[in-house]
């Protein structure tokens, strides 16, 4: 993946922009925020329920896992790093769509 894409990427995100804003804060000003920030997200902050897999459902995924890999049908890095820079690339251009109007 190309820095350049994943710098313009982040540069982009609404957290960076925040972040560029509420850096220049003084340190109780950045605390309140950060206080609110979790206040926030406190609802969202209790775990998923876990579903409990039996032996003979792991064993299937891991006998379905390794059926994928035998016929190909799996991603190697350098493909998934691909895909990550085709969709950065894709959020890129929306961006710039929404940014021109």
């Amino acid at each position: 993946m190309e820095a350049t894409t994943v710098r313009k990427h982040r540069m982009a995100s609404p957290v960076t922009k925040a972040w560029n804003q509420a850096k220049n804060l003084d340190n109780s000003q950045k605390l309140e925020l950060i206080t609110l920030l979790a206040q926030s997200i406190q609802p969202t902050l209790t775990p998923p329920s876990m579903k409990r897999y039996t032996m003979d459902e792991i064993n299937a995924m891991i006998d379905q896992s390794e059926a994928d890999i035998a016929s190909g049908r799996v991603y190697d890095f350098d493909e998934a790093m691909d895909e990550l820079e085709r969709e950065f690339a894709e959020e890129d251009r929306e961006l710039e769509m929404v940014e021109a109007v």
